[in-house]
């Protein structure tokens, strides 16, 4: 396998831009839908132009526009729930929840694409699971924390989605998928305007930029760059460095109680997950040295 340095220092910038985002969502005062608008105003203000000055949204059919409208309110979906989950939990808590997306993305795999699910793919599962319970404070939705979190795990499975819906749509470029899926993602937080309110905090402005600019344009890009140059194995990896760096941010700047049951937890989650990503491969990579 050739891995050029400059697509991992790619690879790896834009999982820490994108780690940035649970602290973020905590840290501001602004709520939800507010948060989506201005995130998302942030990237279509620098990608629409690009988009009309090129000329390739012209060539869209119908049946491509519907896909990209299906994509954005998806994405929409996840990032509400995404965004909700950190509030009523915690960023650490909200990331960990959200790295549950590979374990969905199987099984949505053998639901929609008839994917044959291994014993190892159900021990990882089952892993997952048992990870989910550590890190949940109690087996109760009445408490906001257990809620919060199991609201991360169905943000989890909007997330898992978008790469089926991706593949359907896949001969549309990258650069107009990408915009498809913030300019619907707007029209999802446009559809909640009542429940947008204006950011009055002085350090909310900053916070919202860096989400919209750092986290979503460039982390995006970034991220988009290297998952299509990266031996997909790599990038499945690398995307779960996001959950450590998550949580020690939020230990750092937000002093949230990191317990060694929740480290364990989002071990296994973690663990489980990569192990899907990389068993492919190396059994792949085994039976081509037999």
């Amino acid at each position: 396998m050739n891995l050029n340095p400059r697509l991992l220092f790619i690879a790896f910038a834009a999982v820490c831009a994108m780690s940035l985002v649970p602290v973020l969502v905590k840290s501001v005062n602004a709520n939800v839908v507010t948060i989506g608008a201005i995130r998302i105003s942030f990237a279509l203000i620098f990608l629409t132009p690009v988009l009309i000055f090129s000329g390739t949204l012209k060539g869209l059919s119908f049946k491509d526009w519907l896909g990209l409208a299906i994509v954005g309110l998806i994405f929409g979906s996840h990032w509400w729930t995404y965004f909700y989950a950190i509030k009523q939990s915690s960023a650490a808590m909200g990331a960990i929840a959200l790295s549950t997306y590979g374990i969905h993305l199987l099984l949505l795999n053998w639901v929609f694409n008839a994917q044959r699910i291994s014993r190892l793919d159900t021990i990882a599962v089952g892993t997952s699971v048992l990870g989910c319970i550590l890190v949940a404070p109690e087996l109760n939705f009445d408490n906001q924390m257990t809620w919060g979190f199991s609201v991360g795990v169905i943000s989890g499975v909007l997330y898992a989605m978008l790469p089926l819906l991706h593949q359907r749509i896949a001969h549309i470029p990258t650069m107009t998928r990408s915009w498809g899926q913030f300019a619907f993602t707007g029209v999802f937080f446009l559809a909640l305007w009542q429940q947008f309110e204006w950011p009055s905090a002085n350090g909310d402005w900053w916070r919202l930029a860096v989400m919209g600019v750092v986290s979503t344009l460039i982390g995006h890009s970034l991220w988009v760059k290297a998952s299509t140059e990266l031996p997909a194995v790599v990038t499945s990896t690398a995307y779960y460095f996001y959950i450590p760096i998550a949580m020690i941010l939020s230990f750092v700047f937000l002093d949230e109680q990191i317990t060694s049951k929740m480290i364990l937890g989002a071990a296994l989650i973690i663990g489980a997950n990569m192990a899907l990503a990389l068993l492919p491969w190396w059994s792949k990579r085994r039976r081509n040295l037999h």
